[in-house]
């Protein structure tokens, strides 16, 4: 008996051996360096039993494997890498762990009163903050409820921090950070609209008003763009919120917009090292279109990309359109297989998107001169514009082998 029990626990730890003796080939095809990459593997290519894993560079470098998915529920093991260089491999080994030293680099919430009450549509009254990750809110709920924490989810990395209003207006604004670290637990707690001004860790740095502000949901209607206020509800929650990856995931319920009604799912997701966010989109019907764009202001200028071979592109702003009267860059990346047309309408600069089965994805970034990765310049903003652009159009390979 006593023998049998030890050939059992030889096999089993040479099953568990094998298990986490998993290497992983980072291979930039590319000409350019790529810097601050996240790896995405599909969990299905490996074998990872119950517990928390890690990450293991060549020089020993610890960093965190996070398991997430994607808005149709593909599901993958992200892990942060620094710099690939040009025409260049990488290895690394999964292995059973922490990364406790490691920093937390994204960050997601959606917060909201407890203590009062609602008197019409304003919270009254004596209140705590509390945070759900949830919420669901009816198609009636306006905006200055004085309920939710900056008035909807918010997420940041450790460049750049964004919002959206979770009400009839249903737009993003951006947060520019004079600071890598989190700075959205303590946004929105002190007043209501303090965010506005600035502080030491930056500040809500763009007025949105009635436009998209930067990557917003809009229907082009063939005249203008109709963000998402006509709905019977809508439900947002944070699905993940990682040192690596962070998202925010809701459903539009019931939108009615330019004769057409349908669900809408949204996810949002912004990763370490970079001050651009990911949009998902898939509605529940055909729709003969899906659009995003930027806002219009006079003292910025539209910028186009160049041709290239890649998959993807952009358009972008950049001048002294910031709250605090300096420069701000914004920009939307495409599939260039997705886009119906570039546009405009009175107030914004648009791309016009056809979804596929009811999907796209498109990229928004904001870069502000006062961030602490700085954009002060033309010259700068467009070099971390290209950068996306290069991340997005990369040639990266990865493959997993056991030993």
């Amino acid at each position: 008996m006593k023998i049998n029990r030890l050939i059992l626990l030889f096999f089993l730890s040479v099953l568990m051996l094998n298990a986490h003796s998993q290497i992983i080939t980072v291979k930039n095809n590319s000409s350019v360096v790529i810097k601050d990459f996240v790896a995405e593997v599909p969990i299905k290519k490996l074998k990872l039993s119950i517990g928390n894993y890690v990450v293991v560079s060549q020089n020993g470098e610890i960093v965190p494997l996070e398991l997430v998915a994607d808005l149709k529920g593909n599901e993958f093991a992200v892990f942060p890498i620094k710099k690939i260089d040009a025409k260049s491999t990488l290895s690394f080994k999964i292995q059973k762990g922490t990364a406790d030293k490691y920093p937390k680099r994204t960050y997601a919430e959606l917060a909201h009163k407890i203590g009062g009450k609602f008197n019409g549509n304003k919270y009254e009254g004596g209140f705590s903050w509390v945070k759900p990750n949830y919420l669901k809110v009816p198609g009636t709920f306006r905006d200055h409820a004085y309920y939710i924490k900056y008035e909807g989810p918010g997420w940041e990395s450790d460049k750049v921090g964004y919002r959206f209003y979770l009400d009839q207006r249903n737009a993003i604004d951006a947060f520019g950070k004079k600071t890598s670290g989190m700075v959205l637990p303590a946004v929105g707690v002190d007043g209501y609209d303090n965010y506005h001004l600035m502080a030491d860790w930056g500040m809500d740095n763009m007025k949105v008003g009635k436009t998209l502000g930067i990557g917003s949901i809009g229907y082009f209607n063939g005249s203008k763009a109709i963000r998402i206020e006509k709905r019977d509800s809508a439900v947002c929650f944070i699905p993940t919120d990682g040192k690596v990856r962070s998202q925010v995931n809701t459903t539009y319920y019931g939108w009615d917009v330019d004769e057409n009604i349908f669900n809408l799912k949204s996810l949002i997701t912004i990763d370490a090292g970079s001050k651009a966010s990911r949009m998902e989109l898939l509605a529940d019907k055909t729709v003969d279109n899906l659009t995003t764009g930027i806002i219009k202001n006079k003292n910025a200028e539209l910028i186009k990309s160049p041709e290239n071979d890649g998959e993807w592109a952009y358009i972008a702003t950049f001048g002294k359109q910031s709250l605090n009267d300096d420069n701000l860059g914004f920009a939307v990346f495409y599939k260039k297989k997705q886009l119906k047309t570039i546009t405009e309408d009175a107030i914004n600069h648009l791309v016009v998107l056809q979804p596929e089965n009811g999907f796209v994805e498109y990229y928004f970034m904001a870069s502000w001169e006062m961030d602490w990765e700085s954009a002060k310049t033309r010259t700068l903003f467009l070099n971390g514009v290209e950068e996306q652009l290069v991340r997005l159009n990369s040639e990266i390979q990865i493959k997993v082998k056991r030993r």
